[in-house]
């Protein structure tokens, strides 16, 4: 017997990195208001800063399928699936997970304490798993981004070239000129 859905349904796996996938039946009359929410939520400011909150969500999209009947939400994320529910539980994509699904049939809302055992019902695990950068975690590429950008300021002060003719700091200003 398993002691949390992650184990039970066991999507691929690429270094800390799962996939998920779910799909379900749009209720019949709720096409157009479903593309609607879609819509909306692509330029919600809150959606994005929750996204940065929680801080596992790699990327992830919604797709209606087959005549606009089915949804689709595919996503990667660190570390375990439990937890990443439960995030989306406690911020602004909840919101938004409960206005979207809220168009298929039986969806309970993402508070629900039946929420994990609908998800289990509609995933279905991916055949292959890929990425281009399979190791770093969401919040070690927030942080390379971040150092990136604070070493780009560094390179524009004027009052930095003297210290940046240093001969240790070369393999850093290689990787800065590609």
């Amino acid at each position: 017997m398993t002691s949390t859905i992650n184990e039970y349904r066991a999507g691929l796996k690429v270094g800390p990195r799962s996939e998920f996938l779910a799909i379900g039946d749009v209720i019949p009359g709720r096409e157009e208001a479903l593309r609607d929410t879609l819509e909306r939520h692509r330029s919600d400011p809150h959606i994005q800063q929750a996204i940065k909150e929680i801080g596992t969500l790699h990327e992830a999209r919604f797709v209606l399928l087959d005549g606009d009947t089915r949804l689709m939400f595919a996503s990667s994320f660190d570390g375990p699936w439990d937890v990443y529910i439960d995030d989306f539980a406690r911020t602004d994509i909840g919101r938004a997970f409960d206005e979207t699904w809220g168009h298929v049939q039986g969806y309970p809302g993402v508070k629900s304490p039946h929420i994990k055992e609908w998800f289990k019902e509609h995933t279905v695990v991916a055949g292959n798993f890929v990425c281009a950068y399979p190791e770093p975690t969401v919040k070690q590429v927030l942080k390379a981004l971040a150092l990136q950008q604070a070493f780009q300021q560094v390179l524009d002060d004027p009052r930095a070239a003297e210290a940046l003719q240093h001969p240790a700091l070369k393999p850093l200003l290689e990787m800065a000129a590609d």
